[in-house]
């Protein structure tokens, strides 16, 4: 089941409820155009100060993340948000961050 997190007119974050494992992978949806580190900051705070309390306070005690092996912008992204690499998949990178 996939659920928005939270969204405005810059960015979207979404996470997709794993039921059978009782965990959850973040998506994080940005308008192009609109990257800055200015907003990168501002994205940041967004998901210590909604998006993980808010995860939290639904049982959750990690997120995590996949990006394609090769979609090295995706990885260097996700790793700006405190995800690290723990493993790679069927061509993709499994990434998690405890909360």
């Amino acid at each position: 089941m996939r659920e928005t997190l939270y969204e405005d007119e810059d960015v979207c974050f979404l996470c997709d409820h794993l039921s059978e494992i009782n965990k959850v992978a973040l998506h994080l949806n940005i308008t192009p155009g609109v990257w800055s580190p200015s907003k990168f900051k501002r994205f940041y705070n967004i998901f210590v100060n909604v998006v993980a309390p808010g995860l939290k306070a639904k049982g959750y005690n990690e997120v995590y993340a996949t990006p394609f092996e090769n979609d090295v912008k995706a990885r260097k992204l996700i790793t700006m948000f405190g995800l690290y690499e723990y493993g790679q998949n069927m061509g993709l990178v499994l990434m998690k961050k405890e909360i």
